[in-house]
């Protein structure tokens, strides 16, 4: 409900607008109910309804194949790798091929986002492969270097 306070030709008129439907108004002027009649109809938004198709599926759509199955972890090829957590490019390597490590050592630093991040060994092994050097750029899940 709207309400106005109009004044016309030195009267002053309270008016309340209750509902407007089509080009039907219902208003109250100082109290006193009135059904009004207006020229022109008035335009209401509406909001668009989204109808979507029901999602009917095939039989047998819904399994995983043999070939998508997850891999064991003994089959992966870089089950001994050390990947990049982040994007970035690497500051420092600190370990050497042939190096013993053990679980928390440092093995480089890399810069991602404007921040220095240590890379540990994930496991005990000794560097087998470096296959990253300073300065280089890295991706996300990019073999950094593999442990024995």
């Amino acid at each position: 409900m709207k309400k106005f306070k109009f004044t016309i030709e030195g009267t002053s008129y309270n008016v309340n607008v209750k509902s407007v439907e089509g080009n039907q108004a219902e208003i109250e002027v100082n109290g006193k109910a009135y059904a009004v009649g207006l020229e022109q109809e008035v335009n209401t938004l509406k909001t668009p309804i989204l109808v979507r198709k029901e999602v009917v599926t095939k039989p047998g759509e819904n399994k995983i194949s043999a070939k998508a199955a997850p891999m064991p972890p003994s089959n992966k090829p870089s089950a001994n790798g050390i990947k990049a957590p982040l994007p970035g490019s690497i500051i420092r390597v600190v370990a050497k091929i042939g190096d013993t490590v053990k679980e928390g050592d440092l093995l480089l630093i890399m810069e991602s986002m404007k921040m220095e991040n240590n890379i540990l060994s994930e496991k005990n092994g000794i560097i087998k492969t470096i296959d990253v050097e300073q300065g280089q750029a890295v991706m996300q899940d990019d073999i950094l270097m593999t442990l024995e």
